[in-house]
């Protein structure tokens, strides 16, 4: 089987190559490769190629820069799904995409379901949605994961971020008020390789299980460094719970953006392990590489 990657050179594209399957073979594209901006690059890139899947890992995520710089958002989160998903349905191949918790905003304390309403706020989420939305309207075989709170280990990312600040200060001051899950990279891509081998299609969500606020992700983020020893044993850090209006940013955060994992737990017969097992693993498998954060 040969598929499209695009968007190679990013955080959930390096856990994409590292859990392929065997007899997957990828076509990695990144922008230098692939302009998926160009509906002439794409269909011409696709018919020389003839793969049997697109994957698209490619995303604008600067969700506070976004706010200045809507145009570009717009043609990586809205014009490139748009282009790949009508060259996927015109060649007649799946087309599977990556989205986010941010297309809800949180205004409700229960898990949001695939068929629940979007409430986007904000550039970075309109464009996500908008980006959703013209995939549906392309007429081919579509499937879509969102996901929420991803770090892994090709990129910048929150535990990453509090382990370096808690070797450079005694006190952190963590927002306490939005709450999420938290996802590895690694468990993300292993789940899209489940669901691509399902030949599932529509919405599906995919997190790490359970829910916590970013001061719970950095208090367990900053325990586990200990263990591993990213950070001395013996070192005494404060770490403050604080509300968002202390953290004022460009663009709006849902409070409340806790996904149901129900249909993919349904789906693949497995419900995803805790945030809690994702992040263990994510700093054990630096420390045995030997990498620092």
């Amino acid at each position: 089987m040969k598929i499209l990657l695009t968007g190679a050179k990013g955080m959930l594209a390096a856990d994409v190559k590292i859990t392929k399957p065997e007899h997957v073979s990828l076509i990695e594209t990144d922008v230098e490769e692939l302009d998926i901006t160009d509906i002439d690059a794409v269909d011409t890139f696709c018919n020389q190629e003839k793969p049997d899947l697109i994957l698209n890992c490619a995303a604008y995520t600067a969700v506070d820069q976004a706010e200045d710089d809507k145009e570009t958002a717009y043609a990586v989160n809205v014009t490139g799904p748009k282009n790949l998903a009508q060259t996927a349905a015109k060649f007649g191949i799946p087309f599977v995409h990556v989205s986010t918790d941010y297309v809800f905003f949180g205004n409700s304390c229960a898990p949001m379901k695939e068929d629940d309403k979007c409430d986007p706020k904000g550039v970075y989420a309109k464009t996500k949605r908008a980006g959703e939305i013209e995939i549906e309207n392309a007429g081919g075989k579509w499937l879509t994961v969102r996901t929420s709170w991803l770090y892994g280990l090709g990129g910048n990312n929150f535990p990453d971020a509090m382990i370096r600040l808690a070797k450079e200060r005694d006190t952190l001051t963590v927002v306490n008020d939005q709450k999420g899950s938290p996802t590895s990279s690694h468990d993300l891509a292993e789940a899209l390789w489940k669901l691509i081998a399902l030949k599932s299609t529509g919405y599906f969500h995919f997190s790490n299980s359970g829910e916590c606020t970013w001061y719970d992700f950095a208090v367990e983020a900053i325990s586990l460094a200990k263990e591993f020893n990213f950070l001395p044993k013996e070192k005494n850090i404060d770490i403050q719970p604080v509300t968002s209006d202390k953290f004022p940013s460009p663009a709006p955060r849902p409070a409340y953006s806790v996904m149901s994992l129900d249909k993919y737990a349904k789906a693949t017969g497995k419900a995803p392990r805790s945030w809690q097992e994702g992040l263990k693993d994510y700093l054990k498998m630096k420390s045995d590489l030997t990498l620092d954060v």
